[in-house]
């Protein structure tokens, strides 16, 4: 069988990730700009520590060797020159749009751990000085990951020319805590022009027509001359490593429902990996997912969500399981994220339209933290109500469907995605939003005839969001990991609201720093880089409703991609009230 290099390989990272902006504005119909993806190697470029995730078979093994290998071409071709396979252009897009790589760091010296060697590899590193990328492969497979992790982070920080590069199994990081200045992304599969460019130089053809496929996958494709399922691929007599967890499966598939949840809980290490893999494949299945659902860990709790649907027998049981483990925090931030995707599916029981009072008083606003949020200084407000959560696709997309509002969203319609921040939504529509909810909650008696529903000034976001005694965080004076849902968390995307019960705010806000850039009314200016209205804040005419659409207005709280410098209850950004972007929602007051 022919060998097909990995590299370029592509992540779940974008072009507009990285600006974390996205300044789209609606033009007509016009559907938004199609992603360009970053490369496995440019995000070693851009990032000192960068942990690399996908599931067996997707070819994190073949990437590490191909980038030591690279680099230790580089190291021999002298200053400035680098080999193809670093430089050489990639395929961004299912559109196949196609880019040179960039890469800024120079010749770097690699060191690879293979799997279970990391801590040796470790100890070599540190005895080395200058340029030294050490890649740990198979992290999952270390005595203690966690540990592993946090002595390299430890390591960098002593070396400020030294990188980190680990690759690890998408499942197990849901057991495994990272450090918060470990950037996260996913490896993508094989996109269909990837494998098409890939495979013409050498005149054959692709027998996969699946737009995305696993490289385990599409290589054991390519020597049976037929497109295979995973449980195709773990039939026949190929040797690879990673096909031994879809066998695994195979051998659970052939076990009664209580002893498949005996062996899941006793030995999850072994039997997590299959158990995922089982799932997936059976769909549903009353009696195991009852037998999962008794057997009391979180993630046997998930295996039983994945196999019962929607308004089935047991779903409101296992969605209140799920609320209770999620109110109980302390579980890892991938594992939450997952909890939160099975609960929207099998139907959210919580009052996601909550609202939490805010007593008049005198707030803190503004600080040092950027010249646009200076400086500190006293407001005074009345007492009104907010969101306890940022409004949610689930409660956007009743909106839409009952007055037809256009949504341009790619996945906010997804079952699993009820419970996350409505986002791709621009100034008016929230504002549009808040008339259509007044209108309801009148009708329903739920504020009085007197009172409206409308997006928050910035007063009121952010002494919502600090409290009483001014945080800079909605949680206290401190950034602290697991509190929000930001950059350090990696998920790279929102997730459902209120997962992160540690990091309310004093008055009982969720998702306040991180998740979603939430619109308010207040004016901003026409600079994207010094606001016109700046702060103290001050009567000047900043909360006017009818400035011109170049007017850009106030966003809060940072989003998913924003660091601790800008997710939290200081920190001021804005857009243009027709712009939308996947990282930008809202939520309500009532006044």
């Amino acid at each position: 069988m022919t060998e097909h290099p990995i590299l370029p390989r592509l992540v779940s990272f974008t072009h507009e990730d990285r600006a974390a902006k996205g300044l789209r504005v609606f033009a007509g119909d016009a559907e938004p700009e199609v992603a360009v993806q970053f490369t496995a190697a440019e995000m070693v470029s851009m990032h000192r520590a960068q942990l690399l995730h996908a599931p067996r078979g997707g070819g994190k093994t073949t990437l590490a060797n191909e980038l030591a290998d690279a680099l230790t071409e580089a190291r021999g071709l002298g200053t400035g020159r680098l080999p193809e396979a670093l430089c050489r252009p990639a395929v961004r897009n299912p559109e196949g749009l196609t880019l040179p790589q960039v890469w800024e760091v120079g010749a770097l010296h690699p060191l690879l751990a293979a799997p279970g060697q990391g801590r040796a590899a470790l100890a070599e590193a540190r005895a080395r000085s200058g340029a030294v990328l050490l890649i740990l492969d198979g992290l999952e497979r270390e005595a203690d990951p966690s540990a592993l992790v946090r002595d390299a982070m430890a390591w960098i920080s002593g070396a400020p020319e030294a990188r980190l590069l680990v690759l690890c199994e998408s499942g197990a990081l849901e057991a495994i805590r990272l450090h918060p200045d470990l950037r996260v992304h996913g490896l993508l599969p094989l996109l269909r022009p990837e494998r098409k460019a890939a495979l013409t130089p050498l005149g054959q053809t692709d027998p996969c027509d699946d737009l995305w496929v696993w490289p385990g996958l599409w290589a054991l494709s390519l020597a049976e001359g037929r497109a295979l399922s995973l449980a195709e691929a773990a039939a026949t007599p190929a040797a690879e490593d990673w096909l031994q967890e879809a066998r695994d499966a195979a051998e659970l598939a052939a076990l009664s429902a209580d002893e498949i949840a005996t062996r899941a809980q006793q030995d999850p290490a072994r039997w997590g990996g299959p158990l995922r893999l089982l799932v997936a494949e059976r769909g549903t299945d009353a009696a195991l997912a009852d037998a999962l659902a008794g057997a009391g860990p979180l993630p046997l709790l998930l295996a039983a969500a994945d196999l019962t649907q929607a308004k089935q027998e047991g779903a409101s049981t296992i969605a209140s399981a799920l609320t209770h483990a999620i109110a109980q925090g302390g579980a890892a931030p991938a594992l939450r994220r997952r909890a939160g995707e099975a609960l929207a599916r099998l139907g959210d029981p919580r009052a996601l339209d909550a609202l939490v009072s805010v007593p008049a008083g005198t707030y803190t606003m503004g600080g040092d933290l950027h010249p646009n949020s200076a400086p500190a200084h006293r407001v005074t407000l009345r007492g009104f109500r907010i969101g306890a959560y940022p409004v949610t696709c689930g409660a956007y997309l009743r909106f839409v469907e009952d007055t037809g509002r256009s949504w341009v969203t790619a996945n906010g319609r997804a079952p699993e995605r009820a419970s996350h921040p409505a986002t791709d939504l621009t100034w008016h529509d929230a504002r549009n939003y808040c008339a259509w909810l007044t209108e309801r909650w009148r009708a329903d008696g739920r504020i009085a005839a007197a009172q409206s529903v409308r997006l928050p000034t910035e007063r009121e976001w952010e002494a919502a969001a600090r409290g009483a005694d001014g945080f800079a965080y909605p949680w206290g004076q401190d950034w602290a990991p697991e509190h929000a849902n930001d950059e350090e968390t990696a998920f790279n995307d929102i997730c459902t609201v209120g997962l992160f019960r540690e990091g309310a705010s004093p008055f009982g806000c969720f998702d306040m720093a991180g998740q979603v850039w939430e619109w308010c009314t207040t004016l901003w200016g026409t600079d994207m880089a010094a606001p016109s209205f700046a702060f103290p804040w001050a009567e000047d005419g900043r909360e006017a409703l009818d400035a011109s659409p170049e007017v850009r207005r106030v966003l809060r709280g940072g989003c998913f991609s924003s660091g601790r410098l800008k997710a939290n209850g200081i920190y001021r950004g804005s857009l243009e009230p027709n712009g939308f972007w996947r990282g930008n929602g809202f939520r309500v007051v009532v006044s």
